[in-house]
C-alpha cells in the first residue's frame, strides 16, 4: 500500500509475526546465508513482561531465546525490550526521554531524533508478549 513502509531487514511485514518471537526468528535462521552476502537482520521487540517477573528472569530468558535463534541458525538479532506507551510518551514528550535508543534494522538510534514518520514505524511495530504466542 503506498505510504507504508516495508519491514526492515528480514522481518516479517509489521503485524504479520503473530505467532511469536521464537517462530519468526526460527523462519529467518532457514534463510541460506549464501543468498545474503550482505547478511540478514532480524529485529524484535518484546515487552519486560514478556520475559518475566524480575531482572534477572528477564535477562535469563533472553538469553535463552538469543540461544535458542542461534541455534536454529540466525545469527544477527536486533531486540528492543520495551512497552509501546514508552515509546508513545515518547513522541508527545521527547524532553523527558533524551537517551531512549531503539534498534532498528541492524543499527541502534536515539528515538526521539527520529522524524515522527520514523517514529511511528517503529511504534507500528509488533511487540511481542512472549517469546512463544502473543
Amino acid at each position: 500500500k503506498k505510504g507504508t513502509p516495508y519491514a526492515p531487514g528480514a522481518n516479517p511485514e509489521n503485524g504479520m509475526d503473530s505467532h511469536g518471537m521464537l517462530p519468526s526468528m526460527f523462519s529467518v535462521g532457514k534463510i541460506d546465508y549464501d543468498d545474503a552476502l550482505d547478511g540478514i537482520s532480524l529485529t524484535n521487540t518484546i515487552t519486560p513482561d514478556g520475559l518475566g517477573r524480575d531482572e534477572d528472569e528477564r535477562i535469563t530468558n533472553l538469553v535463552g531465546i538469543l540461544d535458542a535463534g542461534n541455534g536454529h541458525g540466525l545469527y544477527h538479532a536486533n531486540i528492543n525490550v520495551l512497552r509501546k506507551e514508552q515509546l508513545e510518551d515518547a513522541v508527545e514528550h521527547p524532553e523527558k526521554y533524551p537517551h531512549l535508543t531503539v534498534r532498528v534494522s541492524g543499527y541502534a538510534v536515539n528515538f526521539v531524533k527520529l522524524t515522527k514518520e520514523q517514529q511511528l514505524d517503529v511504534i507500528s511495530r509488533t511487540f511481542h508478549q512472549g517469546s512463544v504466542t502473543d
